[in-house]
């Protein structure tokens, strides 16, 4: 008879996070688990005989009175080390309640824990491999758990205890194959996660469940089925596009509401299209029109899968929305299915073959094990294999770099698990769309390639046009990076470092006499030298970036340090360049060499000693190109490129860079996207300066575009408000800290009248850090979800908490002025911290300037002020999403109104909305009366 487990559910709540500084236990929860079913619950309020610190009271809702007439942990101890013995102790992050509880009971005089203990995180990352964040908080909300007090004992135990369950139920559905291969990896996991996996295992060999039939077993490995899908091609015949708003009605089926702006859209997209023109098209499409299903439309009545359309947007983000929501949507009204492909890069797939192999390595550490067991669940999930899907925050572990695609070196139909591969089935999947969509730094780097992976089109849309010129510019630019190289050489390695190639190599040349243990020698040589000229590179440099400085009067303060490079190198600068550049040379040299001599022979090597022959190639490859941008660089700089070096003072030896870039992207965009296609659509929300396309234009080198603007749908008369404090101080009369505290006064000001949610944009990261690091000493601010980028977590995790707070405050910088979609109550108030001039400082801009000036044109006319103009635009459309949002901007900068060029940027946002110069008293009274009414 099996014997009775106990699962004993644990949650603590503390004063800090270190028993040893005095922190204690002010709230203890358990929930008892036995035959799969929650069978008891035990919780109680814990008084410190210490003051709870105020973070902890926010972040719990625990307060001092609270705990005030609670027992002591002195009295309460004994009765939980009973509660807990003979138990297995669960915890989500058991590392900190096992290890503070114990420590606690200890301090009292009762023996430390000796129960076994599973981490409840960890499993949480195995069996469900997709989700992107494990914080409590969020599973509970992606499985409807009932949460109803966060970062409270009783209820952090309850709703941990129904994770436990449900991880428990999700494992039991997976393959055996994959449990069994869990269970031997789980010997390596936290505490004793390993049990958690046997005892499934061991039910599930009774219950002996059939294999679904969506997967199937091939060389160990349990995969989903998949299929490439046909187009429906006869629907070009049989469906024509609605031409009359009845007709679309007809479509919509009530599913969506039929627009005219939206229809105009759709009409002059189609008509375009047919006619097959040769001029190419801008469209401004307002925020609210509707423009994404506005193209979509009237392409699935064009597009096929022998003239696909190739649709690129700005980043991989909105790829997928485009991909996972608007084609879904599309393809619910559309009287037929329209086949769409997301195009990327091979790296962005999982390698099978590869994979397999790994699994067969020996144990290295708990990062790659995790790695290894959260991929043998997600491929019972995934019919693409793109490892995105993981929603990993780093991409970077050496498990990723062995199991990343890389196309293949060998015949490809060889592969064990080509007819399973990946990136063969994506390719399939591309040869069978309609519609094909990219990102633009993808399109420009494919439209560059001598073999490109887009198919042919005469139809090519660009979203998020405004876009294109950075991205160019970017996809033109070669750099040079200290650290980077020096991993790649750390890589290559030394015979003494087992895992570096040049070890493994010379333990493959011990099996065989293919490869010539003295080129391995050598190449060992050329990395010790190569590392020794590098540091002396940099010391150099830093040497001559600091005479720079000085020499041109820059101030050393700043964070970021970049410099241009000039023709008055020193001799010892030039001495070293030459050096890096010759030994560099022999480096790639050895390595082709090895890589000559092992090619003819590949046969003769395992699967795993052909994968690291294939990883070995891409090093040197990436090494034989950093040796040519490197030789590049020292050279003459062509026209229209500059050099410049960059550095962080903090770590100035890993974070320093040499860049070359063009100045001017428009040649560029011409000779790779302009005369390369037949029909462009430019689309956006923001291309034009008061229907004005000149700068948009100028950007990309066009200037015979077809043009038109859709304005917006909104009532911004009634919808929203742009005001400006009238008693604002000029930003340039004050000091870095007094701009910081002017912020937060603001700030304050809003936050006592309003609970809104609210966005600060800024132009400058450190400004930001000073406001955040002010805004947490402010008891103003108590309570309230504060986020903020660079500190917060990702961009995609802050604006979903931002989303689901009350009374948030995020700030942003860089990509928060645009792609926020946050209607209703998520966003209500924005304040713009400083107009959103570039800073001219930057070395790429100051060269375009430079560049400008001497073709007799004033920057900042010509670049500054349109590039401003529609960044403010931009952040104006943040605020109102739907025709139901309302909203306000408060702009802290007196140069909107007080300087000529601020109106100028007045004059391009919507015509109705209405603009005040308010007093602080002014700003708190319309802004409630605003907000309240209906």
């Amino acid at each position: 008879m099996k014997e009775k487990v106990t699962y004993a559910v644990v949650d603590i709540e503390t004063t800090g996070g270190n028993v040893a500084n005095g922190d204690r236990i002010i709230q203890f929860g358990c929930v008892l688990i036995e035959e799969d079913k929650i069978v008891q619950q035990f919780a109680v309020d814990i008084n410190p005989l210490a003051n709870i610190p105020k973070k902890i009271e926010l972040l719990t809702g625990i307060t001092n009175q609270t705990v005030a007439n609670a027992p002591y942990f002195e009295d309460v101890a004994p009765t939980i080390f009973n509660l807990l013995d003979g138990c297995i102790f669960v915890a989500h992050n058991i590392q900190f309640d096992y290890v503070f509880l114990t420590q606690e009971l200890k301090r009292c005089g009762l023996p430390s824990l000796r129960n076994k203990g599973i981490d409840t995180v960890e499993l949480a990352q195995i069996i469900l491999p997709t989700e992107p964040s494990f914080r409590l908080n969020d599973l509970a909300t992606a499985f409807d758990f009932t949460h109803q007090n966060p970062h409270q004992a009783d209820s952090d135990a309850y709703v941990t205890a129904e994770l436990f369950l449900l991880l428990k139920r999700k494992l039991k559905k997976l393959p055996l194959v994959t449990v069994e291969q869990l269970v031997e990896l789980a010997e390596h996991c936290t505490m004793n996660t390993n049990l958690f996996f046997m005892d499934a295992l061991n039910e599930m060999y009774d219950e002996r469940l059939l294999l679904p039939k969506t997967l199937f077993v091939k060389e160990g490995l349990a995969l989903c089925k998949k299929q490439v899908l046909m187009e429906q091609n006869s629907h070009r015949i049989q469906a024509s596009y609605p031409v009359d708003t009845a007709d679309k009605e007809n479509l919509f089926h009530n599913q969506l509401t039929v627009r005219l702006l939206q229809n105009e859209l759709m009409d002059e997209i189609y008509e375009y299209f047919f006619e097959n023109n040769l001029e190419h098209f801008v469209i401004e499409a307002a925020t609210g029109i509707g423009k994404t299903l506005g193209y979509l439309l009237p392409l699935s009545y064009l597009a096929t899968p022998e003239n696909p359309v190739i649709i690129s947007t700005h980043t991989t983000l909105l790829q997928k929305q485009l991909f996972e929501k608007d084609m879904v949507q599309l393809n619910s009204i559309v009287p037929f299915t329209v086949q769409a492909v997301i195009v990327k890069s091979k790296q962005h797939y999982l390698h099978l073959s590869k994979f397999r192999e790994v699994l067969k390595e020996p144990f290295e550490n708990l990062t790659d094990t995790i790695l290894k067991m959260r991929t043998l669940t997600w491929l019972t999930e995934t019919v693409t294999g793109d490892i995105d899907e993981l929603n990993l925050t780093n991409y970077l572990q050496p498990f990723w770099e062995k199991v990343r695609h890389r196309g293949w070196t060998d015949n490809r139909l060889k592969d064990p698990f080509f007819e399973q591969d990946f990136y063969h089935h994506a390719q399939e999947k591309i040869k069978h769309a309609s519609i094909i969509i990219t990102n633009h730094a993808f399109l420009f780097h494919d439209l560059k390639r001598d073999e490109p992976v887009l198919p042919a089109s005469e139809r090519v849309i660009i979203d998020e046009a405004h876009h294109l010129p950075d991205v160019a510019t970017e996809a033109s630019s070669d750099s040079f990076s200290y650290y980077h190289n020096q991993k790649m050489i750390k890589k290559i390695g030394k015979l003494t470092d087992e895992k570096s190639f040049v070890s493994q190599l010379n333990h493959l040349s011990q099996s065989t006499t293919i490869i010539n243990p003295s080129q391995l020698k050598l190449m060992e040589m050329s990395v010790l030298t190569l590392e020794e000229d590098l540091s002396d590179f940099f010391e150099a440099v830093l040497l001559y970036a600091q005479q720079e400085l000085m020499d041109s009067n820059t101030t050393t303060n700043q964070v970021d340090l970049q410099f241009f490079k000039t023709e008055k190198w020193t001799v010892d600068l030039k001495k070293l360049t030459k050096k890096i550049s010759t030994v560099l040379n022999d480096l790639v040299f050895f390595g082709q060499e090895i890589i000559r001599q092992t090619s003819s022979q590949r046969e003769q090597y395992t699967y795993l000693e052909r994968y690291l022959l294939d990883d070995f190639f891409e090093v040197i490859t990436i090494v034989e190109k950093q040796k040519n941008i490197f030789i590049r660089i020292f050279q003459k700089n062509k026209q229209n490129e500059l050099t410049w070096f960059s550095f962080k003072q903090k770590n100035p030896k890993n974070s320093f860079v040499i860049k070359q870039s063009i100045i001017d992207s428009s040649l560029f965009i011409k000779k790779y996207l302009v005369e390369k296609n037949k029909s462009i659509l430019y689309i956006g929300a923001t291309l034009s300066i008061n229907s004005d396309f000149t700068y948009f234009e100028n950007q990309l080198g066009e200037f015979n575009l077809r043009r038109l603007s859709i304005s917006s749908p909104y009532n911004y008369e009634k919808q929203a408000r742009l005001w400006i404090p009238e008693d604002l101080k000029p930003i340039k009369q004050l000091s870095k800290a007094d701009y910081a505290e002017m912020i937060v006064g603001y700030l304050e000001s809003v936050v006592k009248i309003t609970n809104e949610n609210m966005m600060v944009l800024f132009t400058a990261n450190e400004t930001l850090q000073d406001v955040y690091d002010l805004l947490q000493q402010q008891s103003s601010f108590s309570g309230r979800e504060l986020l903020a980028q660079g500190i917060s977590g990702s961009r995609d995790r802050m604006l979903k908490r931002f989303f689901n707070s009350t009374g948030g405050i995020l700030l942003g910088a860089d990509s928060f002025w645009e792609g926020v979609d946050l209607p209703g109550k998520s966003l209500k108030i924005i304040v713009v911290t400083r107009l959103p001039f570039e800073s001219p400082e930057r070395p790429l801009v100051k060269a375009k300037y430079n560049w400008l000036e001497e073709q007799g044109l004033n920057p900042f006319v010509v670049d500054a002020l349109p590039k401003a103009t529609l960044r403010m635009k931009q952040g104006l459309g943040r605020l109102i999403r739907s025709e139901t949002d309302k909203g306000v901007m408060i702009v802290l900068d007196d140069r909107l109104v007080k300087m000529a060029y601020g109106q100028k940027i007045m004059k391009s946002l919507p015509v109705h909305l209405v603009k005040e110069v308010v007093s602080k008293e002014e700003l708190k009274r319309k802004l409630t009366l605003f907000l309240n009414e209906r």
